[in-house]
């Protein structure tokens, strides 16, 4: 026991240490609670239609074509949804395509930093976008962007073996672009498209042969992907295809707004952390190296990735997201090299933040369940009206897994300079899986819609004819069409309508105009807390 005790944990991890750390931060809260908005429940929702309709060519949401994102994401999503339909509801299968590919997209980077840097640097660079907080949450919700993140990470990938394996290297980089152009269109292929230019282009490195070569092959690669869905499109749907093209051309050729891009750069400055200041660091520091292909491709990937979201109609906290493939690779040779203070700063930090709210969550937990201290029972309640605390035992033993190994980590791995990225990842893993375990049917409770769509559903006859609805937002609509089955005619898509309901989405900051003296409301409601409101009126006569 006590040469056991003695011996180090051995940085960075390897193997199934690694592994396991990658899985305990992909599992928890993949299942276990309801669809909740804003991506969770429009992916949903997306899926639930394909599946529902057989219609898997265009995706729809709530009976309305739904062009924001590709399909790649809601086939495979559908298809999990397929295996697993025997163990688990829809909402929870369809979560796995995230897993899916969130392993590919750190996997990807891990072999990317490998061949730009090194054995370790790969390894770090995986744990720097794990470590992300702005993929913490996004990852076990249904989001297409996860299909983006690892097709960027294949196409850069592909980009990186180039000079050592040019064929190879096609094959990954057209592979690459042709995912990231199935999930979100224009915006996903342009920047690995562009990327490789600007690598021609700025990096002697690359103006070979092979490099050619490779981006040769991976255009060929790539048009199958970017030729069969447009052109069936085409053929099958020519409105949606219309409908389709349009907005992308629209998404990424928006003049820049400096409120849009002061809003991108706040959430990358949490969202992208910690990749964000060591890749900062890495560049000032080898600013006379950026030619070189460590440097030049994450570089010039980042530089694309950039400037293509100043051009995005309205960019949101998922567009931000692309940002952590180019940051994240060169992250990992940054904490290699950073200086013995910074790296006990950065450790220390982790370790400090990550124990005080893993042991909050615990305390908070305690008290709910003790009625001790009470003044902490009691604000859990508060804050949930109507929630009653359970213990599930799966859930318990793994909080206590996820803290054990957590302390573990802290306590016996090796004092490295590799330590701070490990304890990061680790840290924001456990503070993600205590969330996920102990405190997810608190968070369920209050981000359900089911039991207000429920309620919606049995204010209507069996025949209700057709529903019409003002202000109604996405992830409403596709909640609604999941937990109760009702599509809705929106006003601002079709103008007023014939149907003898009118659905009415508020909040508590507006006053409601009443629709009109033909209209009579027969039901409202909300859930715990939330501003949101909903009034459903009868049409007269």
């Amino acid at each position: 026991m006590s040469a056991w005790y003695a011996r180090r944990i051995p940085l960075p991890l390897h193997d199934w240490p690694l592994a396991a750390l990658v899985a305990a931060f992909l599992l928890p809260g993949l299942v276990g609670h309801d669809p909740w908005k804003t991506e969770d429940a429009i992916g949903i929702g997306v899926v639930h239609q394909m599946l529902s309709t057989g219609n898997w060519l265009t995706p729809t949401l709530a009976g309305e074509p739904f062009l924001q994102d590709g399909p790649v994401y809601f086939w495979v999503a559908a298809v999990f949804v397929r295996l697993l339909d025997f163990v688990l509801p829809t909402h929870e299968a369809a979560r796995f395509a995230s897993t899916f590919f969130v392993l590919l997209a750190l996997w990807w980077i891990r072999l990317a930093a490998r061949e730009l840097y090194g054995r370790t640097e790969g390894d770090l660079s995986m744990l720097a976008l794990l470590g992300c907080l702005g993929l913490m949450w996004h990852a076990h919700e249904t989001a297409p962007d996860m299909a983006m993140i690892a097709g960027l990470a294949g196409a850069y990938y592909g980009i990186a073996i180039t000079q050592r394996a040019p064929l190879r290297g096609g094959v990954f980089y057209g592979l690459g672009c042709g995912l990231a152009f199935l999930a979100k269109g224009l915006f996903g292929v342009a920047q690995p498209l562009l990327a490789a230019l600007l690598v021609l282009l700025c990096s002697t490195a690359y103006r070979r042969r092979e490099f050619g070569f490779a981006v040769a092959t991976g255009l060929a690669v790539l048009a199958p992907f970017a030729a069969i869905w447009p052109f069936l499109l085409h053929s099958e749907a020519p409105a949606y295809y219309q409908a389709w093209w349009a907005w992308q051309i629209q998404n990424i050729t928006s003049a820049p707004r400096w409120e849009y891009i002061l809003d991108t750069a706040k959430t990358l400055s949490w969202a992208a952390w910690p990749a964000w200041p060591l890749t900062l660091w890495a560049t000032w520091a080898y600013r006379h190296r950026l030619r070189e292909p460590g440097y030049a491709v994450p570089f010039m990937a980042g530089l694309v990735s950039l400037v293509m979201l100043m051009f995005v109609e309205s960019p949101d906290e998922m567009d931000t997201l692309v940002m952590l493939v180019p940051l994240a690779i060169p992250a990992g040779s940054a904490a290699v090299r950073l200086g013995r203070g910074a790296v006990n700063a950065l450790a220390w930090f982790a370790i400090m933040t990550f124990t005080l709210i893993g042991a909050f969550m615990w305390l908070m937990w305690f008290a709910a369940l003790t009625g001790i201290p009470a003044k902490l029972a009691a604000n859990a309640h508060r804050l949930q009206p109507g929630w009653e605390m359970s213990v599930h035992p799966v859930a318990l033993i793994g909080a206590l897994a996820l803290t054990a190994g957590w302390l573990i980590l802290v306590f016996r791995s090796e004092r490295s300079n590799l330590r701070a990225l490990t304890h990061w990842a680790a840290g924001a893993t456990l503070c993600w899986g205590l969330a996920a375990t102990l405190w997810l049917d608190w968070i369920d409770h209050g981000r359900s819609y089911r039991s207000v769509a429920e309620s919606l559903r049995a204010q209507l006859p069996e025949h209700y004819g057709c529903i019409e609805s003002r202000g109604l937002r996405l992830p409403q609509r596709g909640l609604f069409d999941y937990h109760a089955g009702l599509e809705t005619r929106r006003r601002e898509v079709h103008g007023t309508t014939d149907c003898a309901y009118l659905l009415v989405q508020t909040s508590t900051r507006e006053r409601a105009a009443h629709p009109g003296p033909e209209w009579v409301q027969v039901w409202e409601g909300s859930r715990p807390r939330d501003r949101e409101r909903y009034r459903l009126y009868r049409r007269q006569g």
